[in-house]
């Protein structure tokens, strides 16, 4: 599968641009005591200098990996890289539990769109990074960056991934990175390769969601789309955890048929894609909807928890008893965070 890369420009030899993918840059976290891995584009010499030892590469087929040992927890440590004779400095890295927070709406809901939390407490320890989505938006994109947690400038993030964040860094005394793949209204086809949506998966248009067939959501839930454009970009990064929150826009008895499927397909292939075959997955089952009290949401909701116990190393957070049913995104996200935060 091609991968694009928008990364920085770090050196030019012979017409070819050496570049870094857009993940790498100040103040990013890094996962911990697992593979430390930089990827990019372009053919040359590669070499990396952390903690006064130097790691070297030869990349000759024009997309390249290099992959370091692990680190322990710390931070703050500048890294330097050279690209083909450039040299560049990422600032202010830090080495500790990384998140993908992943899914539709309820994942990407924001801070500025909650309702009734708590105030954000400034934290140097915590940062965020978001996957470009192909929705047009005017929030932060990959280009922007690593932020760290500041009041004033988390009105765009993820709000619950920032409070399982704050829970998780408050408790454990570690640098916590957040990395948001997320797209409103996306439905699960989206971010599965072409590869494993065969026969045994398919349903007829007919068959499914509105959000599948609504023309303002065509950019994004064609299949595989979001798996090229959102996810792909960011791999093979390493990571503590996904935590996956999707399900609304395939809630038809028809789809359930399938689910368990594509939820089984789509964790096996980011396994695989970031080369982690053991990554631990945190489903959150879609919670009780006043308005969809229906077979369609049910069986969806019944699904997630089938694969909880057909997947290894996958655990479901069921979200009815700690949400209000009254809204499909449900207002305020700290109860939940919270409870997503002690499975963690």
């Amino acid at each position: 599968m091609a991968q694009k890369f928008r990364g920085r420009k770090l050196a030019v030899e012979s017409n070819i641009n050496m570049e870094l993918a857009e993940i790498f840059t100040d103040n990013m976290v890094f996962q911990a005591n697992k593979p430390l891995r930089f990827w990019g584009r372009g053919s040359g010499n590669i070499s990396v200098t952390l903690h006064d030892k130097t790691y070297k590469k030869e990349c000759l087929e024009g997309k390249w990996v290099m992959e370091l040992p692990s680190q322990s927890y710390g931070g703050p440590f500048d890294i330097l890289l050279e690209l083909q004779g450039e040299k560049t400095v990422l600032k202010n890295i830090a080495f500790g539990d990384v998140f993908l927070c992943a899914g539709q709406s309820n994942m990407q809901f924001t801070i500025a769109e909650e309702k009734g939390a708590c105030t954000i407490m400034d934290n140097n320890r915590i940062r965020y990074f978001v996957s470009d989505r192909i929705e047009q938006y005017t929030g932060q994109k990959s280009a922007d960056g690593w932020k760290i947690c500041k009041n004033e400038e988390v009105g765009t993030w993820s709000a619950l991934a920032l409070h399982i964040a704050e829970n998780y860094q408050k408790k454990k005394n570690v640098f916590v990175g957040i990395v948001g793949c997320f797209q409103g209204a996306s439905v699960i086809r989206s971010w599965i390769p072409e590869k494993y949506l065969d026969e045994s998966v398919y349903i007829s248009m007919e068959e499914r969601h509105i959000d599948s067939i609504k023309p303002k959501y065509s950019a994004w839930n064609s299949d595989s789309i979001l798996y090229k454009k959102t996810f792909l970009p960011i791999t093979p990064f390493s990571f503590k955890s996904v935590i996956w929150y999707q399900g609304e826009s395939n809630t038809t008895v028809a789809e359930s048929r399938v689910y368990t499927s594509l939820l089984s397909k789509l964790i096996f292939s980011w396994r695989e894609a970031l080369r982690d075959e053991e990554l631990s997955f945190v489903i959150v089952e879609i919670c009780d909807f006043d308005e969809r009290n229906d077979e369609g949401w049910r069986s969806i909701q019944r699904c997630q928890k089938t694969v909880g116990k057909i997947v290894p190393n996958v655990i479901i957070v069921t979200s009815k008893d700690v949400c209000e049913h009254n809204h499909i995104h449900p207002q305020n996200k700290e109860r939940l965070a919270e409870k997503i935060f002690c499975l963690l």
